[in-house]
Formats: structure tokens, sequence, C-alpha cells
């Protein structure tokens, strides 16, 4: 009797194992920039890029295999309670040496008492590649900050880079197209926006669904990243 493997199958373990080989090569490279750090080795900075697009390609991997566990309809979500200033200043200590290595500043802005009920590992994927995508447009802040606005929870990402492109800019009322052509000049694939808009809209309370807001700040014009939780 003959028995075929599903080739998304075979993909997906084959992004799982190669996902777990990226994070023993991020580990180690974490490793050699601490001691090339306190050798006061000068190329440690290049090191900071490597580890940079290492992340870059690592979560994109792990957007991959949550779209392919959606699909299969194996993606689970778990709900518990959180404090936010900790997981923001968590969300700095992966970071802020990288954002430092380029002359950015990672700031947190946060009530203390400020708690949410969501997916942590979900919202910490989301969080982590909008701030891992600041290292290449910032110029010199990026702030995360959250708070209570109409019912929901707010995390926001907020830098002073050049901002959005206007067909990336959307809100709650804005239904996004995540079936345009991939940009091969700019390597943006949409993959990171869908898998936001996802992780949010997987987030409910009674009648209310999470949702993103892309926009760019009036004044400085830098990019402005919101995830509402409700």
């Amino acid at each position: 009797m003959e028995s075929k493997m599903n080739f998304s199958d075979i993909l997906a373990s084959t992004l799982h194992d190669t996902k777990n080989s990226l994070g023993v090569l991020f580990n180690n490279l974490e490793d050699i920039i601490a001691r090339c750090h306190d050798k006061n080795c000068a190329e440690h900075v290049e090191f900071y890029h490597l580890q940079y697009e290492i992340k870059r390609l690592n979560h994109s991997l792990i957007r991959l295999l949550s779209l392919y566990k959606a699909e299969k309809s194996q993606l689970t979500i778990n709900i518990d309670y959180h404090s936010i200033r900790d997981v923001l200043e968590e969300a700095v200590v992966q970071h802020d040496m990288l954002l430092k290595s380029r002359g950015i500043k990672l700031t947190t802005r946060c009530d203390p008492e400020l708690f949410g009920v969501f997916d942590l590992n979900l919202i910490m994927g989301v969080l982590d590649n909008i701030i891992n995508n600041s290292f290449r447009y910032a110029k010199e802040n990026v702030e995360i900050s959250a708070f209570k606005e109409n019912g929901y929870l707010v995390m926001r990402v907020e830098d002073d880079g050049t901002g959005y492109p206007a067909a990336m800019l959307f809100n709650k009322d804005t239904i996004p197209e995540f079936n345009r052509e991939i940009d091969f000049e700019t390597g943006n694939t949409g993959l990171g926006l869908y898998f936001s808009f996802m992780v949010a809209a997987m987030h409910k309370n009674k009648e209310k669904s999470g949702f993103i807001s892309i926009t760019n700040d009036e004044k400085s014009g830098g990019g402005v990243f919101s995830i509402y939780l409700p």
C-alpha cells in the first residue's frame, strides 16, 4: 500500500526544522556579540546586522507556520492575563542592543497598572516583527506604548522614519488587500501585515474583534502601527 505525504505538510515540517536551526544560529551569534563587545571589537556592530537578518528570516518562517496551522484549523489561541509593562519591557530587552547599534533609541510609555488578556506568544510575534523592521526604517527614535481606548487595549509602535507607503495605510473601517503582487525591489510580501491582521482578529470579546491600524504621524511623518485588542 503506497502512502504519500502532502507537500504542504512536508514544507511545514521543513520550515519548522529551519526555524529551529536559525534559533540556534541566533543564540550562538548573541554569544559571539557579547564576547566581541567585551573585547571592544570594532566588528561587533556588523554582527548586529546579521542578527537583524536572522530575526527577519525567522519571523517569516514563524508567520508561514502560523498561517499553515490556521489553514489546517490547528492554530490555537491561548488567552491569559498579562502585565502590559512587563510585555513592553521584554520587547525592549529583545531589541534594544540591535537598535542601539544604529543609534536608535527605544523607549516605552505605559501605565504600570495596565493589564490585558491576550495570547502572549502571538502578540509578541506581532510586536517583534514591527520593532525589528524599525531597525531598517527609523532614524533616531522608536517608542512602544500601550493604553486603553474605547474599550480596547491598544499597543502601538511609532518610529521617526519616512512612514508607511500609502498602499499600506488602513484602519478598522478599511479592508486591506493581501493578494497584491510581491514587491521584489523592497522584498515586501505583505505577509507580516496579514499575520498581524489575523492575530488581531483571533482575539474576540463578546461582539468585539481585534484589529490593526497603520497610519503615519501627522507631525513627524513617521510610521505608526497599532494593534487593538477587545
